[in-house]
């Protein structure tokens, strides 16, 4: 499995670090992947050596980004796990994508301070936009993760026919972690659904099926916001990992009402899979 950490160096990347390398000495050759967006001209590393040693202005910033990713590569490899750094210059999510586009990455790990307010929705944070911008599974963290312990996770689902898929792969994620029990969830609110109880009962069976090697257990919560449900059982079941398809929305409709995926970053504090329908895990 490749992972990619994307870090500003800050407190909350530092704690998306840690969670990579945890989450690595459960899976088999995995690898950690670090990427910096520095404040650098978009063109820096393509730059003649010449000129980029000439650089005053530029140089000392570029040493210093290598520098930091060194140590933290250092630090990782230390643990036994191969790492590779990547930095570019420019725009985080344009220059991301590039790398994204390069290498074929499994999972994405991100920290997050989960800033709320009506302009992120319009702006957004850099762990927002690549969940909204990005075809890639993408796990959130917004604590120090002491130990990898996914004893109680959920996987929630609004019933979509893609969402069985984004099942599977989440299945075989969690695998190695050995989950006590898998919660499927799904959140009545009276704008959302407009089947009967026992039909979504019916359908949350469908998930049950799918991994009838597992403790799987369903649940039908109803609540005025599938945001509000999901917190809500989370906390009452105290989960350790939450997972989520991350359908596609039109622009618009997330600009009004948020995506549910995003909503849930600034929501929850426990580590949180957004599982892209076109990718694997």
């Amino acid at each position: 499995m490749k992972i990619l950490v994307p870090t500003d160096f800050s407190m909350y990347a530092d704690y998306a670090v840690d969670a990579a390398i945890k989450l690595a000495k459960h899976i088999d050759e995995a690898e950690i992947h670090l990427y910096h967006s520095a404040d650098l001209p978009d063109d820096w590393e393509d730059l003649p050596s010449e000129i980029r040693y000439k650089d005053t202005f530029n140089k000392p910033r570029a040493i210093w980004v290598r520098n930091k990713l060194n140590k933290i590569k250092a630090e990782i490899e230390s643990n036994g796990i191969t790492s590779e750094v990547h930095y570019t210059g420019g725009k985080f999510v344009k220059n991301i994508r590039e790398v994204t586009d390069k290498i074929d990455f499994d999972l994405i790990v991100m920290g997050s301070h989960g800033i709320s307010g009506k302009e992120e929705w319009f702006v957004g944070s850099n762990t927002q936009k690549v969940i909204r911008k990005l075809h890639n599974n993408v796990m959130v963290v917004k604590e120090d993760i002491k130990k990898i312990c996914f004893d109680e996770v959920m996987f929630v689902t609004g019933l979509f026919e893609n969402d069985k898929e984004a099942f599977r792969r989440f299945l075989e994620f969690i695998k190695p972690f050995n989950p006590r029990t898998i919660h499927v969830m799904s959140v009545d609110t009276s704008s959302f659904f407009s089947q009967p109880s026992n039909v979504m009962y019916a359908a949350l069976k469908d998930f049950e099926a799918i991994a009838a090697d597992s403790n799987v257990e369903t649940h039908f919560y109803k609540d005025y916001s599938i945001v509000t449900g999901v917190t809500k059982f989370s906390d009452e079941n105290n989960i350790d990992l939450i997972a989520i398809s991350n359908q596609v929305r039109h622009p618009l409709k997330r600009v009004f009402s948020g995506s549910n995926v995003e909503m849930l970053i600034n929501r929850v504090n426990v580590p949180l899979l957004s599982i892209d329908y076109k990718y694997k895990l």
